[in-house]
């Protein structure tokens, strides 16, 4: 993981966030909807994640650059 999240999350969420994803997989839902849903989830309900932008394409960036690395991170420990 980049260290801009690092530094940003600890372990534990991490796990917590991965054990989330297995929870939802286990129980009939689809794959890549439950990395998803719940990456988008872990970063909608976490303060640590506000981003300030002057545009919606800046929010956008912003946003993208920390769900793609959770994703893959998500994915790798699946």
């Amino acid at each position: 993981l980049p260290t801009h999240i690092i530094r940003r999350v600890t372990i534990e969420e991490l796990d917590d966030l991965v054990d989330d994803v297995k929870g939802l997989i286990d129980s009939g839902y689809d794959r890549t909807d439950a990395i998803y849903d719940t990456v988008r989830q872990f970063i909608a309900s976490s303060k640590i994640f506000r981003f300030l932008s002057s545009s919606e394409q800046e929010y956008w960036d912003s946003y993208i650059m920390f769900e793609e690395p959770l994703v893959d991170y998500v994915k790798e420990k699946l």
